[in-house]
């Protein structure tokens, strides 16, 4: 298990401390938007009847959590930021025990991470790639919006694919088209780009 620190090099080549996040980051407006994004998110999550244990890497307020568990998958998230949890304690906390600050390496059908590797360098997604590849699926959403605060990490499809691809998976384009398809249909308003940014990959590793 890990622990996943927010660091990047600074200016003078150390390692810097990064805010956990924007003090402006979890606004209203993002509860909001959140609120109508997380029954979009169940039914695709739910498409998969085969992923049961799924954990959640970066989960912020941990939206998702409870709404899963109730739907009776084993959902978990991970998220190192104590701002984090406390909005989930605050917000949610019906499942205190599933939001974790230390990632688990094993044991889900699909780790699942929205709008997070694009906060994150090489090193730090090939950290977390190499924790996940003995799970079933990992499914990202990957923002490649340039311009916005955090956006630090931003690749074009294919060399997305191709990093993912080298750290133990294999891109599934059947599987993403499928589900960019369904987000589209049960969003056709949305100007999100999700239809867009989602990546679904299967393990190389075959688990016993």
């Amino acid at each position: 298990m890990k622990i996943f620190p927010w660091k990047r090099k600074g200016a003078s080549g150390t390692a810097e401390e990064l805010p956990e996040y924007g003090a402006d980051f979890f606004k209203s407006d993002w509860f909001r938007d959140w609120e109508v994004l997380k029954g979009v998110l169940s039914v695709m999550l739910e498409s998969h009847p085969e992923w049961k244990r799924i954990l959640d890497f970066g989960c912020g307020p941990g939206v998702m959590i409870d709404l899963m568990n109730d739907r009776g998958k084993d959902y978990w998230g991970y998220d190192p930021s104590t701002e984090a949890r406390a909005l989930y304690l605050d917000r949610y906390g019906k499942h205190p025990d599933k939001y974790v600050s230390i990632m688990p390496n094993s044991g889900f059908d699909v780790v699942v991470s929205f709008d997070v590797f694009e906060h994150m360098e090489d090193g730090q997604v090939s950290e977390m790639l190499a924790l996940s590849h003995r799970t079933l699926h990992l499914l990202a959403n990957i923002n490649r919006t340039p311009g916005i605060p955090g956006h630090i990490n931003l690749k074009s499809d294919e060399e997305w694919i191709r990093f993912i691809n080298n750290s133990g998976f294999e891109f599934d384009r059947s599987g993403t088209e499928r589900l960019r398809a369904l987000y589209l249909r049960l969003r056709p308003e949305a100007t999100d780009a999700w239809d867009k940014n989602l990546f679904l990959f299967g393990s190389r590793v075959r688990l016993s």
